[in-house]
């Protein structure tokens, strides 16, 4: 993928992200990448991970509800 040519108003792959846990205001960066190159440990994400799923098109400061394995979370 050519970086320069991605739209970088909503969320993509390659997009980094900082998400806040509107329960607990924990905050978290993430770079949403391709399954295969997933890597938790290094704030890699898939976009076909739940919360990567949930984010993909959101702008800055939309609110995202995503279902994952543990119930709702609002980020």
């Amino acid at each position: 993928l050519d970086e320069t040519k991605i739209d970088t108003s909503a969320v993509s792959i390659l997009s980094k992200v900082t998400i806040k846990n509107s329960k607990n205001n924990a905050s978290v960066t993430y770079m949403l990448v391709s399954e295969e190159e997933a890597d938790l440990k290094a704030g890699k994400i898939s976009t076909l991970s739940p919360i990567g799923k949930g984010l993909l098109g959101k702008k800055k400061g939309d609110v995202a509800k995503i279902k994952t394995p543990a119930g709702e979370i609002e980020f």
